[in-house]
């Protein structure tokens, strides 16, 4: 079941959709808004290159399905912070 912030999202990627790639990775900009970033083929796909992204320009990522309009897959909050502290530390 979605939470606010996931309604929300959902409702500004209502009618958003890459044909023959039924999963998206967004990143949430700094007012939380979803940049799309890529389209991938599967989950498993999906999950690594949201890892490998934030791993590059920490961030809060997101996987979205095209399949059931949900929030399927997202960065861990420690992950998150992780890379911000790291980054803090160069």
């Amino acid at each position: 079941m979605a939470n606010r912030d996931q309604l929300g999202i959902l409702r500004y990627l209502e009618g958003f959709s890459v044909k023959g790639a039924p999963y998206d990775i967004f990143r949430k900009d700094l007012l939380g808004t979803p940049v799309w970033m890529e389209a991938v083929q599967d989950i498993e796909t999906a999950k690594l290159r949201m890892m490998e992204l934030s791993g590059r320009s920490p961030g809060e990522y997101f996987v979205f399905s095209q399949e059931t309009q949900e929030i399927v897959s997202n960065t861990p909050l420690r992950l998150f912070e992780f890379a911000v502290q790291f980054r803090a530390s160069l």
